[in-house]
């Protein structure tokens, strides 16, 4: 696929997700980042069920724990590793905010607009649309 149409497939999908945040009401997802010196990520809220990044690791990275937590989501979702809506979480940006980080880094998307479709169509069944 061309860099061009990944583009154009990456716009139109960030379009159709930022209607249906709108429509839901959703603007931000919830915060991966617990403190400002450890970086805390994964399922849980304590260290013990999450990632600890110590803080000598993330001075030298010369990252924000935010955007450490960002480049690690999109690592991961770029290899394939995890879907986007867990990257999306563990980057603890929205949907359509984590797109536009996918799309100006020209990564495509692994949810095609046959899939978002599926979904709109899931969200109207249950009453949701």
């Amino acid at each position: 696929m061309a860099a061009e149409d990944v583009s154009k497939q990456i716009a139109e999908l960030t379009r159709r997700v930022e209607a249906l945040e709108a429509r839901l009401g959703q603007t931000e997802a919830p915060s991966a980042l617990r403190e400002a010196g450890p970086v805390y990520a994964a399922a849980g809220e304590s260290v013990e069920e999450g990632v600890v990044v110590p803080a000598k690791v993330l001075r030298a990275s010369g990252l924000s724990p935010q955007e450490l937590l960002i480049e690690l989501a999109v690592h991961l979702f770029a290899e394939d590793l995890i879907s986007l809506g867990v990257a999306k979480t563990l980057a603890g940006l929205s949907t359509s905010r984590f797109m536009k980080v996918l799309a100006s880094r020209k990564i495509p998307l692994h949810y095609d607009v046959k899939e978002l479709e599926e979904d709109v169509a899931a969200l109207k069944r249950m009453g949701m649309l």
